[in-house]
């Protein structure tokens, strides 16, 4: 019986102690030192290049135990170190990546303003004591700022002088990413041009727009000054160096346009041509119009005859020099040999015409007509004249090409007109030629009348027979 009363005196006892003992290790002490250095505000921030984070960067000191510090919190030294190349910033009171600041009285240490740099991209900031080290973490973005300007709208225009240019001058502020940027400001200016060409805006001045949720900024209409020739607009905006740039131009209410009477206006198939084309614009009273826009265009032949522009295309814009001449590209001759025209047009002009041929190439064959196969009484003339056509490589009938008619010397033979064993004929425009008339001799048999061009390794033959009486 003793025994069970001191075992329950015991287990009192020893739940007791066990009770005292918690209570004691939650209550905080008197006196508390800080041990470690804690994140209290500014990280997790976003900035934008050159801008500065919204938060102060903020550590404090601080013990383990979670309870209130006690003594003289303030003049703890913290340095806050931000990276040295790549993205980082900059702090307000150094000018540098580094600042040292000292806790006040509530162990708080706040860093100076703090500003991002011009590079994108994650980091932290080190905040050091004698109490340890705390990471803030940090990004700098481009986001929102401006990266680019570019045209969108109302480049390439003409109006006449003192009209009213039709859209406006429109441009488009992207950040890096290529986003919109709203709200930029962005400027628009006028250049004039070498003839003194200009415009200006409706109310005067340099006009101003801000970006929409779009990143557009549209200027105000664009009235033509009353010299007539080519300009440009430029957009800007601050923090770029680069400005978007409008070509316009200005032509005068009464134009004329003449083309240029051409050296050399033909070229062989499938070559270039010798020369390009000239166009000349002028104004009413007879001046020259520079920076006016000419456009030649190629027709095409209802014979296939055609030709492009240097690079494939079949149109081509140019703009007149001083002496008010717009020069073509070069031009390159279709596989279709035969005459077509090249159209110069320009706004505010009568347009005007160019004639340009395509001359077959070299011949290279030669197709021998009806008279092939047919006989002739001996003494007689043959009833069908003996004609070829001569044709390029690509199908077309050579013009003026030299056909070389060449009879056998003797036997069965026949002779052209005056007794001509040999005659040369011309071809004409569709490459025919046509022997003079061919009369049998008096000795009976088959025999060939052989066909060349001179110049070309084409040849045919007509196979043909003196028959007997």
């Amino acid at each position: 019986m003793k025994l069970v009363v001191s075992a329950l005196v015991v287990t009192a006892a020893l739940a007791a102690g066990a009770g005292s003992s918690s209570a004691a290790g939650t209550a905080c002490p008197t006196s508390n030192h800080p041990n470690e250095l804690v994140l209290a505000g500014g990280s997790a921030q976003t900035a934008q290049l050159g801008k500065p984070f919204q938060s102060p960067l903020q550590v404090e000191l601080a013990n383990a135990n979670g309870c209130p510090l006690t003594g003289n919190l303030a003049g703890v030294t913290v340095e806050f170190d931000a990276p040295g190349s790549g993205a980082s910033g900059i702090f307000a009171s150094s000018g540098t990546h580094v600042a040292v600041v000292g806790t006040d009285a509530q162990g708080m240490a706040t860093a100076p303003a703090f500003t991002a740099n011009y590079t994108v991209g994650d980091y932290s900031v080190d905040a050091q004591s004698d109490y340890g080290t705390v990471n803030i973490d940090l990004n700098n973005t481009a986001s929102g700022l401006p990266s680019a300007i570019a045209v969108t709208s109302g480049s390439g225009q003409e109006a006449t002088v003192d009209a009213q240019y039709a859209q406006a001058l429109q441009a488009r502020v992207t950040d890096a990413n290529g986003g919109p940027v709203q709200g930029a400001v962005v400027s628009f200016a006028i250049v004039p041009g070498p003839t003194g060409a200009n415009a200006s805006f409706l109310g005067g001045g340099p006009a101003s727009a801000v970006t929409d949720s779009n990143g557009l900024a549209t200027a105000p209409p664009l009235l033509a000054g009353a010299t007539p020739g080519k300009f440009t607009a430029t957009a800007s905006t601050d923090g770029l160096a680069s400005v978007a740039v409008f070509s316009l131009d200005n032509h005068a209410d009464a134009m004329a346009l003449t083309v240029s009477p051409e050296a050399d206006p033909t070229a062989t198939v499938d070559t270039r041509y010798r020369e390009p084309l000239h166009a000349r614009v002028v104004d009413g009273s007879g001046q020259p119009v520079e920076g006016a826009s000419v456009t030649f265009t190629v027709g095409a032949a209802s014979s296939g005859a055609g030709a492009s522009f240097v690079g494939g295309a079949a149109q081509a814009m140019e703009l007149t020099d001083v002496n008010g001449v717009a020069t073509s590209p070069g031009i390159l001759a279709n596989k279709v040999s035969g005459t077509f025209t090249v159209t110069a047009s320009a706004t505010g002009a009568p347009p005007a015409a160019f004639a340009l041929t395509n001359l077959a190439a070299r011949a290279a064959s030669i197709a021998v007509g009806a008279a092939g196969g047919s006989s002739a009484t001996v003494g007689t003339r043959f009833a069908v004249p003996l004609a070829v056509t001569v044709t390029d490589k690509d199908g077309n009938p050579v013009a003026h090409a030299k056909v070389v008619f060449t009879a056998p010397k003797r036997g069965a033979t026949g002779r052209f007109t005056h007794k001509r064993r040999r005659v040369t004929v011309a071809t004409g425009i569709k490459g025919i030629a046509v022997a003079p008339r061919f009369t049998a001799n008096d000795l009976a048999g088959g025999f060939v009348v052989t066909v060349s061009v001179r110049g070309s390794s084409a040849r045919a033959a007509f196979a043909l027979v003196d028959a007997p009486r």
